[in-house]
Protein backbone atom coordinates (compact mmCIF):
# COMPACT_ATOMS: atom_id res chain seq x y z
CA UNK A 1 0.00 0.00 0.00
CA UNK A 2 3.25 2.18 0.35
CA UNK A 3 2.52 3.10 3.45
CA UNK A 4 -1.01 5.28 2.66
CA UNK A 5 -3.89 4.46 4.61
CA UNK A 6 -6.63 3.85 3.36
CA UNK A 7 -9.61 6.79 4.02
CA UNK A 8 -12.98 6.03 5.02
CA UNK A 9 -15.34 4.23 2.06
CA UNK A 10 -17.30 6.83 -0.01
CA UNK A 11 -20.91 6.38 0.02
CA UNK A 12 -22.55 4.52 -3.14
CA UNK A 13 -24.78 7.46 -3.83
CA UNK A 14 -24.42 10.79 -1.83
CA UNK A 15 -27.59 13.31 -1.66
CA UNK A 16 -26.14 16.59 -3.20
CA UNK A 17 -28.20 19.61 -1.36
CA UNK A 18 -29.78 22.00 -3.45
CA UNK A 19 -30.16 25.61 -1.85
CA UNK A 20 -32.87 28.11 -2.95
CA UNK A 21 -31.07 30.78 -3.79
CA UNK A 22 -32.59 34.55 -1.32
CA UNK A 23 -35.76 36.00 -2.15
CA UNK A 24 -33.62 39.34 -3.72
CA UNK A 25 -32.13 36.69 -6.21
CA UNK A 26 -35.09 35.07 -7.06
CA UNK A 27 -37.06 38.42 -7.82
CA UNK A 28 -34.32 39.03 -10.68
CA UNK A 29 -35.71 39.20 -13.98
CA UNK A 30 -33.56 36.72 -16.29
CA UNK A 31 -30.59 38.24 -17.81
CA UNK A 32 -31.12 39.74 -21.19
CA UNK A 33 -27.89 39.36 -22.71
CA UNK A 34 -27.27 35.95 -21.11
CA UNK A 35 -29.66 34.11 -23.83
CA UNK A 36 -28.78 35.74 -26.50
CA UNK A 37 -25.02 35.14 -25.59
CA UNK A 38 -26.19 31.49 -25.33
CA UNK A 39 -27.93 31.47 -28.52
CA UNK A 40 -25.14 32.95 -30.85
CA UNK A 41 -22.74 31.17 -29.25
CA UNK A 42 -24.63 28.00 -30.06
CA UNK A 43 -24.77 29.57 -33.61
CA UNK A 44 -20.87 30.53 -34.23
CA UNK A 45 -20.21 26.81 -33.40
CA UNK A 46 -22.49 25.36 -36.22
CA UNK A 47 -21.34 25.18 -39.31
CA UNK A 48 -22.48 27.96 -41.78
CA UNK A 49 -21.57 31.46 -42.96
CA UNK A 50 -19.68 33.52 -39.95
CA UNK A 51 -22.77 34.76 -37.49
CA UNK A 52 -22.77 38.63 -37.93
CA UNK A 53 -23.38 39.53 -34.41
CA UNK A 54 -24.55 43.39 -33.11
CA UNK A 55 -26.84 42.24 -30.74
CA UNK A 56 -24.25 44.05 -28.32
CA UNK A 57 -22.71 47.12 -27.44
CA UNK A 58 -19.29 45.51 -27.61
CA UNK A 59 -16.66 47.70 -29.30
CA UNK A 60 -15.02 46.07 -31.96
CA UNK A 61 -12.43 48.53 -32.58
CA UNK A 62 -9.21 47.77 -30.69
CA UNK A 63 -7.78 49.98 -27.46
CA UNK A 64 -5.40 53.13 -28.68
CA UNK A 65 -1.60 51.87 -28.97
CA UNK A 66 -0.76 54.23 -26.16
CA UNK A 67 -2.59 53.20 -23.38
CA UNK A 68 -2.00 49.93 -24.10
CA UNK A 69 1.51 51.27 -23.69
CA UNK A 70 1.32 52.61 -20.78
CA UNK A 71 -0.79 49.20 -19.39
CA UNK A 72 2.25 47.29 -20.28
CA UNK A 73 4.58 49.38 -18.51
CA UNK A 74 2.35 49.76 -15.32
CA UNK A 75 2.59 46.06 -15.21
CA UNK A 76 5.78 45.45 -15.00
CA UNK A 77 6.05 47.63 -11.95
CA UNK A 78 6.22 45.61 -8.98
CA UNK A 79 4.30 48.43 -6.76
CA UNK A 80 1.02 47.56 -8.75
CA UNK A 81 1.24 43.81 -7.56
CA UNK A 82 0.11 44.63 -3.99
CA UNK A 83 -3.03 45.48 -2.86
CA UNK A 84 -3.95 48.71 -4.16
CA UNK A 85 -6.49 51.31 -1.68
CA UNK A 86 -10.24 51.44 -1.93
CA UNK A 87 -9.86 55.18 -2.54
CA UNK A 88 -9.05 55.57 -6.18
CA UNK A 89 -5.57 56.96 -7.15
CA UNK A 90 -4.92 60.51 -7.24
CA UNK A 91 -3.53 60.58 -10.57
CA UNK A 92 -6.52 58.91 -11.59
CA UNK A 93 -8.80 61.38 -10.09
CA UNK A 94 -6.93 64.65 -11.37
CA UNK A 95 -7.61 62.95 -15.08
CA UNK A 96 -11.00 62.58 -14.19
CA UNK A 97 -11.60 66.01 -13.33
CA UNK A 98 -9.52 67.41 -15.91
CA UNK A 99 -11.35 65.37 -18.68
CA UNK A 100 -15.10 67.23 -16.70
CA UNK A 101 -13.13 70.65 -17.12
CA UNK A 102 -11.71 70.36 -20.67
CA UNK A 103 -14.83 68.66 -21.95
CA UNK A 104 -17.95 70.02 -20.21
CA UNK A 105 -16.55 73.41 -18.52
CA UNK A 106 -17.42 71.64 -15.14
CA UNK A 107 -15.51 72.22 -12.05
CA UNK A 108 -15.15 68.45 -9.47
CA UNK A 109 -13.31 68.13 -6.76
CA UNK A 110 -11.09 64.71 -7.57
CA UNK A 111 -10.59 64.34 -3.84
CA UNK A 112 -14.81 65.07 -2.55
CA UNK A 113 -16.59 64.64 -5.82
CA UNK A 114 -15.17 61.49 -7.53
CA UNK A 115 -15.07 57.77 -7.18
CA UNK A 116 -13.65 55.06 -9.34
CA UNK A 117 -15.26 51.60 -10.63
CA UNK A 118 -14.95 48.65 -12.61
CA UNK A 119 -17.09 49.97 -15.26
CA UNK A 120 -19.96 52.51 -15.16
CA UNK A 121 -22.22 48.65 -14.76
CA UNK A 122 -20.82 48.70 -11.30
CA UNK A 123 -21.12 52.43 -10.31
CA UNK A 124 -25.01 52.73 -11.34
CA UNK A 125 -25.44 49.50 -9.45
CA UNK A 126 -23.78 51.60 -6.30
CA UNK A 127 -25.58 54.48 -6.77
CA UNK A 128 -29.01 52.68 -6.81
CA UNK A 129 -28.26 50.37 -3.66
CA UNK A 130 -26.43 52.88 -1.87
CA UNK A 131 -29.26 55.44 -2.16
CA UNK A 132 -32.60 53.40 -2.53
CA UNK A 133 -34.15 52.02 0.67
CA UNK A 134 -36.81 49.09 0.32
CA UNK A 135 -39.81 50.28 -0.71
CA UNK A 136 -38.81 53.43 -1.71
CA UNK A 137 -39.57 54.53 -5.59
CA UNK A 138 -36.73 54.64 -8.09
CA UNK A 139 -37.72 56.28 -11.57
CA UNK A 140 -36.29 54.20 -14.53
CA UNK A 141 -36.57 55.25 -18.07
CA UNK A 142 -38.72 52.97 -20.75
CA UNK A 143 -37.39 52.21 -22.88
CA UNK A 144 -34.24 51.61 -20.62
CA UNK A 145 -31.08 49.54 -20.09
CA UNK A 146 -31.78 45.80 -18.52
CA UNK A 147 -29.59 46.79 -15.54
CA UNK A 148 -31.17 49.48 -14.03
CA UNK A 149 -34.27 47.62 -12.96
CA UNK A 150 -32.34 44.78 -11.75
CA UNK A 151 -30.27 47.24 -9.49
CA UNK A 152 -34.00 48.92 -8.13
CA UNK A 153 -34.44 44.96 -7.52
CA UNK A 154 -31.51 44.61 -5.42
CA UNK A 155 -32.20 47.17 -3.25
CA UNK A 156 -35.60 46.51 -2.88
CA UNK A 157 -36.80 49.33 -4.29
CA UNK A 158 -40.34 49.85 -6.31
CA UNK A 159 -39.71 50.52 -9.67
CA UNK A 160 -41.64 53.65 -11.21
CA UNK A 161 -41.37 53.68 -15.18
CA UNK A 162 -40.67 57.15 -17.32
CA UNK A 163 -41.99 57.10 -20.41
CA UNK A 164 -39.44 58.25 -23.16
CA UNK A 165 -41.86 59.43 -25.92
CA UNK A 166 -41.24 58.95 -29.82
CA UNK A 167 -39.32 60.25 -31.66
CA UNK A 168 -37.58 62.27 -29.51
CA UNK A 169 -37.09 60.07 -26.62
CA UNK A 170 -37.24 62.43 -23.90
CA UNK A 171 -39.14 62.11 -20.70
CA UNK A 172 -42.47 62.64 -19.69
CA UNK A 173 -42.32 63.86 -16.40
CA UNK A 174 -46.22 64.51 -16.51
CA UNK A 175 -46.32 60.35 -16.44
CA UNK A 176 -45.05 60.92 -12.88
CA UNK A 177 -47.70 63.66 -11.24
CA UNK A 178 -49.16 61.28 -9.08
CA UNK A 179 -45.58 60.69 -6.92
CA UNK A 180 -44.85 62.62 -4.44
CA UNK A 181 -41.18 60.74 -2.89
CA UNK A 182 -38.67 59.01 -4.88
CA UNK A 183 -35.03 58.13 -3.93
CA UNK A 184 -33.69 57.70 -7.21
CA UNK A 185 -34.14 58.82 -10.89
CA UNK A 186 -32.22 57.84 -13.75
CA UNK A 187 -31.65 58.58 -16.78
CA UNK A 188 -29.55 57.81 -19.60
CA UNK A 189 -28.49 60.21 -22.26
CA UNK A 190 -26.79 59.52 -25.36
CA UNK A 191 -29.38 57.30 -24.99
CA UNK A 192 -29.54 53.38 -25.06
CA UNK A 193 -31.34 51.87 -27.32
CA UNK A 194 -33.11 55.01 -29.04
CA UNK A 195 -29.43 57.12 -29.90
CA UNK A 196 -31.45 59.92 -28.64
CA UNK A 197 -29.76 63.05 -27.20
CA UNK A 198 -30.66 65.59 -24.25
CA UNK A 199 -30.73 69.00 -24.77
CA UNK A 200 -30.59 71.62 -21.72
CA UNK A 201 -34.59 71.64 -20.80
CA UNK A 202 -34.35 67.71 -20.08
CA UNK A 203 -31.94 68.07 -16.86
CA UNK A 204 -33.50 71.54 -16.17
CA UNK A 205 -36.89 69.74 -15.72
CA UNK A 206 -35.24 66.54 -14.17
CA UNK A 207 -33.23 68.88 -11.47
CA UNK A 208 -36.66 70.53 -10.79
CA UNK A 209 -38.11 67.36 -10.35
CA UNK A 210 -36.11 65.47 -8.51
CA UNK A 211 -36.17 68.41 -5.87
CA UNK A 212 -39.60 68.15 -5.46
CA UNK A 213 -39.45 65.08 -4.64
CA UNK A 214 -36.29 64.57 -2.87
CA UNK A 215 -34.59 62.29 -4.99
CA UNK A 216 -31.18 62.28 -6.36
CA UNK A 217 -30.33 62.32 -9.74
CA UNK A 218 -28.02 60.11 -11.69
CA UNK A 219 -27.18 60.21 -14.73
CA UNK A 220 -25.61 57.08 -16.91
CA UNK A 221 -23.44 59.31 -19.22
CA UNK A 222 -21.50 55.81 -20.64
CA UNK A 223 -21.31 57.11 -24.34
CA UNK A 224 -20.21 60.72 -23.54
CA UNK A 225 -18.30 61.28 -26.78
CA UNK A 226 -20.56 59.89 -29.03
CA UNK A 227 -22.35 62.52 -30.72
CA UNK A 228 -22.89 62.44 -34.16
CA UNK A 229 -23.23 65.72 -36.89
CA UNK A 230 -21.16 67.79 -34.69
CA UNK A 231 -23.24 67.52 -32.05
CA UNK A 232 -21.65 67.09 -28.29
CA UNK A 233 -23.12 65.14 -25.88
CA UNK A 234 -24.60 67.31 -22.67
CA UNK A 235 -23.15 66.14 -19.20
CA UNK A 236 -26.38 66.38 -16.72
CA UNK A 237 -23.03 68.22 -14.63
CA UNK A 238 -22.99 71.16 -16.72
CA UNK A 239 -27.09 71.56 -16.37
CA UNK A 240 -26.38 71.01 -12.37
CA UNK A 241 -22.86 73.59 -12.29
CA UNK A 242 -23.25 73.54 -8.27
CA UNK A 243 -23.71 69.63 -8.58
CA UNK A 244 -26.41 69.92 -6.35
CA UNK A 245 -28.13 66.42 -6.34
CA UNK A 246 -26.86 65.25 -9.71
CA UNK A 247 -23.79 61.83 -10.00
CA UNK A 248 -23.07 61.34 -13.11
CA UNK A 249 -21.78 57.59 -14.30
CA UNK A 250 -19.11 57.26 -17.21
CA UNK A 251 -17.18 54.35 -18.86
CA UNK A 252 -14.02 54.29 -20.74
CA UNK A 253 -15.30 51.33 -22.89
CA UNK A 254 -16.57 53.33 -25.30
CA UNK A 255 -14.64 56.34 -25.67
CA UNK A 256 -11.44 54.37 -25.66
CA UNK A 257 -12.83 51.20 -26.93
CA UNK A 258 -12.07 49.92 -23.55
CA UNK A 259 -14.58 47.25 -22.64
CA UNK A 260 -13.01 44.48 -21.46
CA UNK A 261 -10.40 46.93 -19.24
CA UNK A 262 -13.73 47.48 -17.07
CA UNK A 263 -12.47 50.89 -15.84
CA UNK A 264 -15.73 53.35 -15.01
CA UNK A 265 -16.60 56.28 -12.23
CA UNK A 266 -18.63 58.04 -10.91
CA UNK A 267 -18.64 62.26 -10.47
CA UNK A 268 -20.75 64.33 -8.77
CA UNK A 269 -22.58 65.83 -5.81
CA UNK A 270 -20.66 64.93 -2.24
CA UNK A 271 -22.77 63.33 -0.37
CA UNK A 272 -23.84 60.78 -2.93
CA UNK A 273 -20.24 60.29 -4.01
CA UNK A 274 -19.37 59.34 -0.17
CA UNK A 275 -22.65 57.01 -0.06
CA UNK A 276 -21.34 55.20 -3.05
CA UNK A 277 -17.81 54.44 -1.51
CA UNK A 278 -19.20 53.05 1.49
CA UNK A 279 -21.24 51.01 -0.05
CA UNK A 280 -18.05 50.12 -2.80
CA UNK A 281 -15.72 49.27 0.10
CA UNK A 282 -17.89 46.40 1.21
CA UNK A 283 -19.13 45.59 -1.95
CA UNK A 284 -16.55 45.35 -4.52
CA UNK A 285 -12.71 44.94 -4.48
CA UNK A 286 -10.22 47.16 -5.42
CA UNK A 287 -9.12 47.86 -9.14
CA UNK A 288 -6.01 46.47 -10.22
CA UNK A 289 -3.10 49.82 -10.08
CA UNK A 290 -1.98 49.06 -13.61
CA UNK A 291 -5.37 49.78 -14.75
CA UNK A 292 -5.64 53.08 -12.91
CA UNK A 293 -2.42 54.05 -14.16
CA UNK A 294 -3.43 53.03 -17.82
CA UNK A 295 -6.82 54.75 -17.31
CA UNK A 296 -5.17 58.12 -16.35
CA UNK A 297 -2.95 57.58 -19.60
CA UNK A 298 -6.11 57.75 -21.45
CA UNK A 299 -8.16 60.76 -19.99
CA UNK A 300 -4.72 62.95 -19.81
CA UNK A 301 -3.39 62.03 -23.12
CA UNK A 302 -4.18 62.62 -26.79
CA UNK A 303 -7.63 62.87 -27.62
CA UNK A 304 -7.27 62.42 -31.63
CA UNK A 305 -8.28 58.65 -30.88
CA UNK A 306 -11.58 59.03 -29.51
CA UNK A 307 -12.51 61.73 -31.70
CA UNK A 308 -11.56 59.45 -34.72
CA UNK A 309 -13.83 56.69 -33.48
CA UNK A 310 -16.48 59.08 -33.21
CA UNK A 311 -15.94 59.34 -37.11
CA UNK A 312 -15.69 55.49 -37.70
CA UNK A 313 -19.26 54.89 -35.88
CA UNK A 314 -20.75 58.02 -37.73
CA UNK A 315 -19.89 56.16 -41.37
CA UNK A 316 -21.07 52.97 -40.00
CA UNK A 317 -24.38 54.78 -38.68
CA UNK A 318 -24.91 55.82 -42.05
CA UNK A 319 -24.06 52.61 -43.67
CA UNK A 320 -26.66 51.34 -42.40
CA UNK A 321 -29.43 53.54 -41.80
CA UNK A 322 -28.80 54.38 -46.21
CA UNK A 323 -29.30 50.45 -46.28
CA UNK A 324 -32.45 49.77 -44.13
CA UNK A 325 -33.89 52.95 -45.95
CA UNK A 326 -33.04 51.33 -49.21
CA UNK A 327 -35.17 48.20 -47.76
CA UNK A 328 -38.09 49.55 -47.17
CA UNK A 329 -37.05 50.35 -43.59
CA UNK A 330 -38.57 53.42 -41.86
CA UNK A 331 -35.86 54.37 -39.52
CA UNK A 332 -34.11 57.65 -38.31
CA UNK A 333 -30.46 58.36 -38.17
CA UNK A 334 -29.20 58.13 -34.35
CA UNK A 335 -27.92 61.38 -32.99
CA UNK A 336 -25.34 59.28 -30.44
CA UNK A 337 -24.59 56.23 -29.14
CA UNK A 338 -23.43 53.13 -31.53
CA UNK A 339 -26.92 51.73 -31.89
CA UNK A 340 -29.84 51.56 -34.59
CA UNK A 341 -33.17 51.66 -32.99
CA UNK A 342 -35.56 50.72 -35.63
CA UNK A 343 -38.92 49.47 -35.61
CA UNK A 344 -39.91 45.74 -36.67
CA UNK A 345 -40.86 45.81 -40.42
CA UNK A 346 -44.52 45.66 -40.77
CA UNK A 347 -44.84 46.08 -36.63
CA UNK A 348 -44.06 42.42 -36.20
CA UNK A 349 -43.24 40.78 -32.60
CA UNK A 350 -38.92 41.95 -32.00
CA UNK A 351 -38.59 38.60 -30.39
CA UNK A 352 -39.74 36.36 -33.06
CA UNK A 353 -37.98 38.34 -35.61
CA UNK A 354 -34.43 38.05 -34.06
CA UNK A 355 -34.93 34.86 -33.59
CA UNK A 356 -36.18 33.91 -36.76
CA UNK A 357 -32.93 36.66 -38.35
CA UNK A 358 -30.54 34.26 -36.26
CA UNK A 359 -31.70 31.02 -37.52
CA UNK A 360 -32.45 31.86 -41.31
CA UNK A 361 -29.78 34.67 -41.92
CA UNK A 362 -27.46 34.17 -39.02
CA UNK A 363 -27.65 37.60 -37.81
CA UNK A 364 -27.65 38.79 -34.36
CA UNK A 365 -29.93 41.48 -33.18
CA UNK A 366 -31.34 42.35 -29.73
CA UNK A 367 -34.98 42.38 -29.61
CA UNK A 368 -36.08 46.11 -27.92
CA UNK A 369 -38.65 43.80 -25.49
CA UNK A 370 -35.30 43.59 -23.11
CA UNK A 371 -35.30 47.50 -23.01
CA UNK A 372 -39.09 47.68 -21.13
CA UNK A 373 -42.61 47.72 -22.57
CA UNK A 374 -42.21 50.91 -24.84
CA UNK A 375 -39.28 48.59 -27.09
CA UNK A 376 -41.78 46.09 -27.67
CA UNK A 377 -41.65 45.89 -31.52
CA UNK A 378 -37.88 47.41 -31.82
CA UNK A 379 -34.91 46.29 -32.69
CA UNK A 380 -31.75 47.63 -31.52
CA UNK A 381 -28.53 46.80 -34.12
CA UNK A 382 -25.21 47.90 -32.53
CA UNK A 383 -22.12 49.67 -35.17
CA UNK A 384 -19.73 46.54 -33.63
CA UNK A 385 -18.71 45.62 -36.72
CA UNK A 386 -16.83 47.18 -40.19
CA UNK A 387 -18.42 48.21 -42.78
CA UNK A 388 -17.44 45.23 -45.29
CA UNK A 389 -19.50 43.22 -42.38
CA UNK A 390 -22.19 45.80 -41.95
CA UNK A 391 -22.67 45.76 -45.81
CA UNK A 392 -23.10 41.64 -45.72
CA UNK A 393 -25.42 42.33 -42.95
CA UNK A 394 -27.56 44.76 -45.05
CA UNK A 395 -27.90 41.50 -47.65
CA UNK A 396 -29.08 39.39 -45.64
CA UNK A 397 -31.57 41.36 -43.98
CA UNK A 398 -32.55 41.99 -47.57
CA UNK A 399 -33.16 38.04 -48.33
CA UNK A 400 -34.92 37.77 -44.89
CA UNK A 401 -37.37 40.73 -45.58
CA UNK A 402 -37.90 39.90 -49.38
CA UNK A 403 -38.15 36.46 -48.31
CA UNK A 404 -41.67 37.70 -46.94
CA UNK A 405 -40.82 37.11 -42.88
CA UNK A 406 -41.11 40.16 -42.12
CA UNK A 407 -44.02 40.05 -39.85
Amino acid sequence: MGGHERGPPIPAAVAVARFRPAARVEALPPNFWAGMDAETRRLAAEPGPPLIDVSKGNPDLPTPEHIVAAMQRAVSDPRNHRYPSHLARPALREAIARRYREDHRVDVDPDEQVAVYHGSHEAIMAAVLALADPGTAVVLPDPGYPMYAAAASLAGARIVPLPLEAPAYQPDFAALDGLDRASVLLLNYPNNPTGALAGVGTFETALTWTERVGAAFVHDFAYSSLGFDGRAPLSALAVDAGLTRTVEAQTLSKTYSMAGWRVGFAAGNASVIAAMRRYQAEAFSTMFGASQEAAAAALNGDQGSARELVTVYQRRRDTVVTGLRALGWSVAAPAGTFFVWVRVPGGGDAIEFARRLREEQRVAVAPGDGFGPRGRGWLRIGLVADEAQLQVMMERLGAFTHGGTDG
